[in-house]
């Protein structure tokens, strides 16, 4: 708890600063791209957030509780969705609680390694830090935060192959995450699906593939023989339940990845990936 005067203009500055840069890094740990408008109202938000707790004077458990609560709305503020899902949000928010208390932590490691070596800086003494010295203890944690993400990142890479594909006389190329877990194929013949999300096929599937199952102008394409013959129905089971998937056999298809580029066979599922794509177009089979 700040002991003495407190600016508040700057103790929302520094505050708003601080989640800024927490936020960005949860962005690029996450692979989300908010638009900057997000950032700035969810460091704002942070920022007069912690002055409320300070003019509040709250403390211990209840501050635990409302900085878990603050999180929650910061991360909403910031990178909530139309059709966001609960885990999506609790991953969210759990980054951004991590990356603060990493960030948090190599701050206070410099601060106290600078008090040991004892250096005639005005600016720093044993419980105090001015805010030019702040500043620069932020930008250099920020960076060693980063660099630390980047090399997890590294080191758990993302797998993924490039597709191109020709569908109803259209050709549409997109990357496709590589996933384990992707196990899904025709029943009948045994083909490979990968899924795709529908944003990435508009324009080039018939109108009609978007369209909900009953629509008149959806039924009219699935009795229309030269459309029907191409058309695939994936049972696909989760742990939401079980559906059905519309699957497209491609006029031709290729996968290139570190082996080259070849040919496949595998059918084209619409789907919504957005919870393991980690920011790819498709997902398909290991």
């Amino acid at each position: 708890m700040p002991q003495g005067e407190v600016y508040v203009d700057l103790y929302f500055f520094v505050n708003a600063s601080m989640d800024l840069l927490c936020l960005n890094l949860t962005a690029l740990l996450l692979h989300s791209k908010p638009k900057a408008w997000r950032l700035l109202l969810g460091a704002a938000l942070g920022g007069l957030y912690a002055i409320a707790v300070l003019l509040l004077g709250i403390g211990g458990v209840w501050e635990l509780l409302l900085d878990g609560f603050g999180a929650c709305v910061i991360c909403a503020a910031v990178f909530a969705r139309r059709a966001g899902r609960f885990s999506r949000a609790v991953r969210t928010v759990g980054v951004f609680l991590l990356i603060s208390v990493l960030l948090g932590g190599v701050m206070t490691a410099l601060f106290w390694a600078l008090n040991r070596l004892n250096l005639p800086i005005d600016a720093l003494t044993e419980d105090h830090i001015s805010v030019w010295l702040f500043a620069v203890l932020a930008l250099v944690s920020g960076i060693l935060t980063r660099k630390g993400g980047a090399a997890i990142g590294r080191a758990n890479k993302a797998k993924s192959v490039a597709v191109e594909a020709v569908l109803f006389g259209k050709k549409v190329e997109f990357q496709a995450l590589v996933d384990t877990g992707n196990l899904l194929t025709e029943p009948i013949s045994g083909r490979p699906v990968i899924l795709v999300e529908p944003k990435t096929l508009r324009g080039v599937l018939p109108h009609g593939f978007f369209l909900p199952p009953g629509d008149p102008v959806r039924l009219q394409m699935e009795n229309d023989h030269q459309t029907a013959k191409r058309v695939r129905l994936i049972p696909s089971a989760s742990v939401l339940g079980t559906e059905l998937l519309t699957a497209v056999l491609p006029d031709e298809i290729w996968i290139t990845d570190d082996d080259g580029k070849r040919q496949t066979n595998h059918l084209i599922a619409l789907a919504s990936n957005q919870d393991r794509a980690l920011g790819f177009d498709a997902l398909i089979g290991a």
